[in-house]
């Protein structure tokens, strides 16, 4: 299928794999999708900017760029930044088009549906889309296609009059008569407000006034005064901020002198927020932030896994408010067409966006698709580049999931071992990176299925880099496949799903018996080989203390939630790994306590300690803390064998004592390249590069500490 890109300052209609419906979302051929002059015209001119410019526009950026250069050095890290921008922006966010075929999980949309879309990177200007339920909304009957597809923008709008929560008879001024600020003016006039226009463009006014606007004004000296002479004196009882301009704090200093006494400031637009604070304290205005579409955005709980908030509790969420827009379009109370200033077919996108940039500046552009009636389905599989001419002996690559992880540490070493690897199919959810990616590393698949990959004959190695809970599912149909797996860590998140793939491994359903190995990258690092070359004579037990400093994470980060399964089932399974290579022994007793947090800012899996008794007699600790301070080094062990001590610190530095077996690296080595050679040569031959009963051993001893610790019966 076809999608527009935004890259280097420019549009591209680009060929990429459709998206891959789930169970909780809706694939929708589109009709039309709205182009809104000012946020897309801003990613735009974005796209051409250059790294720097991009970086310093969003700091949160910077701070990940700057981990990167400590981890990865300058050059390997520009070329991975410059590697994610490359990608494209993927505009749009508002369409309308008709379903063609709905997850399992929805009983109330069915094929054939004319329905309104939202949500930036999925209801996007492309022939398919695929959106979540609470994203989706039924077009009523007298309402087109044109029409619903300015659902997005509608709920945008009418959040923000729902924060002014006013009444019929009372004043509103709305600053900016763009395309959202002529929608809050017809929604204000349909509820009974005075409203006032604050907007320097003329045609812009005028358009508002030939929908019923009366008082409309540019900005002026005096400017005050007219509006108060308008509202018996007193002010606006609430001023509605819909410009935008970030770096200006004038405006939001203006609305504070057009609103009453104790009235409201509502903004919907991307503004300076530094405030006078006395001219605000006198007044005590009630300053409002209009959170995009309404209550459920960004949530995804609400959006992705479609649980909807109580209707007696949140009466007004997102999907809600699409609704209701689309009910007020129905009764003619908002003309959205009479905004549109153009309408171009989906394939002279470019000539749409050049029309924004001419003088005449409409304040919205409709993208219309052909209605292709052919009862096919969209491929989400796209064949790019030639296979290179010789790839004998080479082990055949399709990866699951590319992300920040995958982008950072396993692509490129895939690409440094390129006399082992070849790379031959991408997958990902995100259609546009797919194509990427795999262009990037002249891969000839790209997809959003992955059982794409899995049915690729050529394919004998799945990479799985998704996020944890996805793990186990994919590594049972994937060894059902008869496909070598590498899967990061963890290997799954139920003693139930270890026990399903150890049934796969011991009765394999193919000819052939795969190959299992999972990420416990840290036993492949040099200083580990180097402790264990050392100790592997011994006679007697070892004893180690291992500490983790880790970065504090909010419990609504996906590594908190179901997706992750907390911090001890994603990431202290490393280190349980690590206990039992170093003792080559398995676990014989458990014991692990967490801290008991005052409140809730930390889970129970945030500070613990465990210890482990193995059946060589060897003792394990593992303190894990996030309570730490952040510039403190992460991972810190210390192992006690025979008159031996070793300290390894972050994986930078090892010193010894007793032997001479000191080692020091510029930079950290956790053992991410030498895991992939050892999987090579493992392959090759036909072995294991971590024996399965290891596997087993590390992820049983994970699970049970994670039990012992959440207190699961």
């Amino acid at each position: 299928m076809r999608q527009v890109v935004f890259k280097k300052g420019k549009v591209v209609l680009e060929e990429v794999p459709a998206p891959k419906l789930n169970n909780n979302s809706v694939l929708v051929r589109n009709l039309f999708s709205l182009i809104s002059s000012g946020t897309e015209l801003a990613s735009l001119t974005f796209s051409q900017k250059p790294l720097p410019a991009k970086v310093l526009r969003y700091p949160t950026k910077l701070a990940k760029g700057l981990r990167l250069v400590k981890e990865h050095g300058l050059w390997e890290s520009y070329k991975i930044v410059t590697g994610m921008l490359n990608a494209g922006i993927v505009p749009g966010y508002s369409s309308a088009g008709e379903v063609i075929r709905v997850g399992k999980n929805i009983k109330d949309i069915k094929k054939g549906d004319l329905v309104a879309c939202a949500g930036a990177n999925l209801a996007s200007h492309a022939e398919f889309v695929v959106v979540p339920r609470n994203l989706v909304v039924r077009v009523p009957e007298g309402v087109s296609g044109e029409e619903a597809a300015s659902t997005t923008l509608g709920a945008i709008a009418l959040q923000g009059v729902r924060q002014a929560d006013l009444r019929v008879g009372e004043s509103a001024v709305v600053i900016g008569l763009g395309l959202v600020g002529q929608l809050v003016v017809q929604i204000l006039l349909a509820s009974g407000v005075k409203v006032i226009g604050i907007e320097p463009s003329i045609s812009r006014i005028k358009k508002a006034q030939e929908n019923g606007l009366v008082n409309a004004f540019r900005p002026q000296k005096n400017l005050r005064h007219k509006i108060y002479a308008l509202t018996s004196f007193q002010g606006a009882d609430a001023t509605i901020i819909t410009a935008a301009n970030p770096n200006d704090n004038t405006i939001i200093n203006q609305a504070l002198e057009f609103t009453r006494k104790r009235g409201k400031v509502v903004v919907l637009g991307d503004v300076g927020l530094q405030i006078n604070r006395l001219a605000w304290y006198e007044k005590e205005i009630d300053l409002r932030i209009s959170t995009s579409y309404g209550p459920g955005r960004g949530d995804p709980e609400y959006e992705k896994k479609g649980i909807d908030y109580p209707y007696a509790y949140v009466r007004w969420t997102e999907n809600r408010n699409m609704q209701a827009y689309l009910e007020m379009v129905k009764n003619k109370k908002i003309n959205f067409l009479s905004l549109v200033g153009g309408k171009y077919s989906f394939e002279d996108a470019a000539l749409a966006y050049r029309l924004l940039n001419s003088p005449k500046k409409p304040l919205a552009v409709l993208l219309s698709y052909s209605e292709d009636k052919e009862e096919k389905m969209p491929e989400t599989l796209v064949v790019l580049n030639k296979e290179p001419p010789s790839l004998s002996g080479k082990i055949e690559v399709g990866i699951i999931g590319v992300g920040a992880f995958a982008q950072t540490i396993h692509l490129p070493n895939l690409a440094r071992l390129k006399k082992n690897f070849h790379l031959r199919g991408v997958c990902t959810h995100q259609q546009v990176k797919a194509k990427y990616f795999a262009r990037r590393y002249g891969a000839s698949l790209a997809t959003t299925d992955y059982h794409d990959l899995l049915a690729d004959p050529k394919i004998n190695l799945i990479f799985i880099t998704t996020r944890h809970s996805s793990h186990a599912q994919i590594v049972k149909e994937a060894l059902q496949a008869g496909k070598n797996v590498f899967v990061e860590k963890p290997l799954c998140m139920t003693e139930q799903e270890l026990q399903e793939i150890e049934e796969i491994i011991r009765h394999p359903t193919t000819s052939v018996s795969p190959i299992l190995t999972v990420g416990f990258n840290r036993r492949f690092s040099p200083f580990i080989e180097r402790i264990q070359e050392i100790i592997k004579a011994r006679r007697n037990p070892l004893l180690i203390s291992y500490r983790v400093n880790d970065n504090y994470l909010l419990p609504s980060h996906w590594v908190n939630t179901s997706e992750g399964g907390g911090r001890v089932i994603g990431n202290a399974c490393h280190m349980f790994d690590l206990f039992c290579y170093l003792t080559q022994s398995t676990p014989q007793e458990v014991s692990a306590f967490s801290i008991t947090p005052k409140d809730n800012f930390y889970l129970s899996t945030d500070n613990f300690i465990a210890s482990i008794k193995f059946k060589d007699s060897s003792l394990a600790n593992l303190i894990y803390t996030t309570q730490g301070y952040e510039k403190f080094p992460k991972e810190y062990m210390e192992l006690y064998s025979e008159g031996v001590t070793f300290v390894l610190e972050d994986y930078r530095r090892l010193r010894s004592y007793g032997v001479k077996a000191n080692l020091t690296l510029p930079r950290q080595d956790k053992g991410h390249l030498q895991e992939l050679k050892k999987l090579a040569t493992c392959l090759y031959q036909k072995r294991w590069p971590i024996p399965w009963e290891e596997i087993y051993a590390a992820t049983k001893l994970t699970l049970e500490v994670n039990k012992l610790i959440k207190k699961v019966p």
